[in-house]
């Protein structure tokens, strides 16, 4: 499956499975530069997988606090 459906599956943004596959807590596959990752149900079975999961929900509190992210600011002139 690609990496939309299986965040959908184990309930978690894409971008937050992303980040877990990039940091190898997922098993994938990125078999073309430009391509789509690639996630065997198997991977999604896992006990990393249930852990990672578990992580992901009872974190309240998001990775960057929006007090402290940076804007965007546009020159007037």
């Amino acid at each position: 499956m690609n990496l939309t459906e299986a965040a959908t599956s184990l309930g978690v943004s894409g971008r937050t499975l992303r980040l877990a596959v990039e940091r190898r807590e997922i098993e994938a596959e990125h078999p073309l530069a430009d391509g789509p990752w690639v996630i065997n149900q198997h991977a999604l079975e896992t006990e990393a997988a249930t852990k990672f999961v578990e992580r992901v929900r009872s974190n309240r509190n998001p990775t960057i606090p929006t007090s402290q992210q940076n804007g965007f600011e546009f020159s007037t002139t």
